[in-house]
């Protein structure tokens, strides 16, 4: 357990927007502060040289490490051999792992703040924190499933002559599940990406109602002068398609990478009224956007 005052190195991007200021701030002072004050306390510190570059991914400058005197270094892993880290516990510095990235379910990624709480010997703010997120999940969970039909989905765009879209076992394809959706790639096992032919994509999905996360196109001209064939299919004729890559922040980042794996809730509800507005009629969209 550490202090609120540790200095904690954290190596990957969601941590960073998700767990350094989140948990030094957000679960410090409990509720006081929203997402978007925290947002902009980041962005303050990045501006005051507050935030330093320390490499990107498993690639680390071990020398700006070992200088900054970190309490801790929390890291992420592909596999189970990482050099760096590795010289960085021979050098004597403490080093966790962080598997959030890992994590497939919804509530269970957003979990991971009692990681970070009780690092920062938070753990009943933590508890606090997770408990109105699942409380929030669950109870959208329960109105979709009085939805009366499942409409059918299709999800991805085209990339390198290719369309990749959401296994069924993966944390996206667990969302649409149970927003009450019928994906048309539910049954496609595994927790990653689908390489599938766009002829196939065309026979299988050219009549699906809704199109969800079609790549960074934020419109729909954009995608048609990308590739005329989006043209044929009917979630495009009736725009029908919803896109994650309107919403962004201040420096342009899009919020659904920042925040979604925290704020399940959000997701879950934002998919809810999509596919069944009747249901949470007040909700306003977050995260998603349909496109014109």
């Amino acid at each position: 357990m550490f202090s609120t005052n540790a200095i904690l190195v954290i190596t990957s991007d969601f941590t960073v927007y998700n767990t350094t200021v989140y948990n030094s701030y957000y679960l410090y002072r409990h509720y006081t502060v929203n997402y978007w004050t925290i947002l902009q306390i980041l962005l303050v510190l990045i501006d005051a040289g507050r935030v330093r570059e320390i490499g990107v991914n498993e690639n680390l400058n071990t020398e700006v490490l070992i200088d900054m005197k970190p309490d801790v270094i929390v890291s992420f892993g592909l596999n189970n051999s990482n050099p760096t880290l590795d010289n960085l516990q021979k050098s004597g510095r403490k080093v966790l792992v962080n598997g959030d990235w890992m994590e497939q379910s919804p509530l269970g990624k957003a979990e991971w703040i009692k990681f970070f709480g009780a690092l920062y010997g938070l753990d009943s703010n933590a508890n606090a924190i997770f408990s109105e997120i699942e409380k929030g999940y669950n109870s959208t969970l329960a109105l979709a499933k009085k939805a009366t039909s499942k409409p059918t989905v299709n999800c991805g765009a085209m990339y390198q002559q290719q369309w990749y879209v959401p296994q069924g076992e993966s944390w996206a394809s667990l969302f649409l599940k149970d927003a009450q959706s019928n994906y048309l790639w539910a049954d496609a096992k595994g927790t990653g990406s689908l390489a599938v032919p766009f002829e196939t994509i065309l026979e299988k999905a050219q009549n699906a109602e809704f199109w969800i996360a079609p790549g960074d196109f934020l419109s729909l001209k954009q995608m048609s002068d990308s590739n005329l064939h989006y043209n044929q299919f009917a979630s495009f004729k009736n725009k029908k398609v919803y896109s994650y890559s309107v919403n962004k922040g201040a420096k342009g980042g899009i919020l659904y990478f920042e925040w979604s794996p925290t704020r399940p809730d959000w997701v879950l509800k934002d998919f809810t009224k999509i596919f069944h507005p009747e249901l949470v009629p007040n909700h306003k969209l977050f995260f998603f956007q349909k496109l014109e």
